[in-house]
């Protein structure tokens, strides 16, 4: 998500002049405030950069996961977002650099939360389109669907954010009819711009789909508002633009940690109720330095968990994952919740997490770990 965070996402929250500076250090350079409810389950990335493809050898982030009784073949998948170059393209070099989306998978006998993970051998699977397209630069926040589409198929839809060389961000989708080993996407796209998806949940015929907003205004050219979580509910993804939309997760008061953004929040399913686990921060719109919770029983009215213990904050100073922190893919394995997550760092000594992007960071992807039980109790629920 680098290049879109740098086109326009990075918006910062202007405090006053007397206490801005103490509020930055004190709240953006500290030790982490507390011990978080999720652990790492290794202090290295499980899917980093090292000798990785060239699709994905600068970033690799965003995992989205579909387990065995999301797959109709049993399998456990990984969409992922990677960045790299495509010199064989052609042209100026400058257009050499994109994100595009790739799978990878493992066995149910063998599976491990850990991986190692099998690199799909016709990676990356959905690429950009046309320099002058809708999603001519990047593809990202992969957000995948088992459901089914207006024609009767059960389909794999894939909603993603869209970047183009001209136009900024956009929602779009493409489906899949081979297990996602192949997309094609939809002729209606893009369906919003300046919008991205958070996650997309297939219920009794009806995709619930989560997405953040910020209200950009074209003829000002910003966004008017925080960046705040909303919902379409639709039978149909190609229809998104004429469908009624919600506010479901606000920004927190003024102060809180959630008051600037809400944002990349995942949905998962377990003890009978939905949770959302959604990044924050109260000082930047795109570089959260938290993950929170939020519960549902209907997936339309969210409640924010009330616990004052962080559910997983980023990494300390030098870490890989010291500087930003999204998208918290959970899943449910032998009685414990995991968690993918994109973190962005150097690793370094001196790297000045303070401010976004910093050069010398790159995005590589986490896992953490906590029992169903302790969550369950985290959250409030006997």
């Amino acid at each position: 998500m680098k290049s879109v965070r740098q086109n326009g996402l990075g918006m910062r929250y202007v405090l006053p002049a007397a206490w801005s500076t103490v509020l930055a250090l004190l709240l953006h350079d500290s030790p982490v405030l507390a011990q978080t409810l999720m652990t790492r389950v290794d202090i290295k990335p499980v899917l980093s950069v090292a000798d990785a493809p060239t699709w994905r050898s600068v970033h690799v982030a965003n995992a989205a996961i579909l387990t065995p009784s999301e797959s109709p073949d049993g399998r456990w998948r990984m969409f992922i977002r990677g960045s790299g170059f495509f010199p064989e393209e052609g042209g100026d070099p400058r257009d050499h650099y994109h994100d595009s989306i790739g799978l990878l998978y493992q066995e149910s006998e063998t599976f491990s939360p850990r991986g190692p993970w099998k690199e799909f051998p016709g990676n990356p699977i959905l690429v950009h389109g046309e320099r002058t397209a809708y999603d001519g630069k990047h593809l990202l926040d992969c957000t995948p669907v088992w459901g089914t589409v207006p024609d009767g198929q059960n389909a794999l839809v894939m909603f993603y954010k869209g970047v183009s060389y001209e136009h900024g961000a956009c929602l779009a989708a493409a489906y899949s009819t081979d297990l996602g080993r192949s997309f094609e996407k939809l002729s209606r796209n893009p369906l919003q711009s300046f919008i991205g998806p958070c996650d997309a949940i297939f219920h009794e015929g009806l995709f619930y789909v989560f997405y953040g907003d910020m209200k950009y205004d074209t003829a000002k050219r910003k966004p008017t508002d925080k960046l705040k979580t909303y919902l379409a509910i639709t039978p149909d993804p190609a229809k998104f633009a004429e469908t009624p939309r919600r506010l479901v997760l606000d920004t927190g008061p003024e102060g809180s940690f959630d008051s600037m953004s809400v944002h990349g929040g995942r949905v998962f399913r377990i003890a009978n109720r939905w949770y959302m686990v959604y990044q924050c921060s109260r000082r930047h719109i795109d570089y959260p330095d938290r993950f929170h919770v939020a519960w549902s029983d209907d997936l339309v009215t969210w409640t924010k968990v009330t616990n004052e213990q962080p559910f997983f904050q980023r990494g300390p100073s030098g870490a890989w994952d010291e500087g930003g922190i999204w998208f918290g893919e959970v899943f449910e394995h032998d009685g414990s919740l995991y968690m993918y997550y994109e973190g962005w760092g150097s690793g370094k000594p001196g790297y000045d997490r303070r401010r976004p992007y910093q050069p010398g960071g790159r995005s590589q992807t986490g896992l953490a770990s906590v029992s169903v039980d302790t969550f369950l109790r985290w959250c409030g629920q006997p």
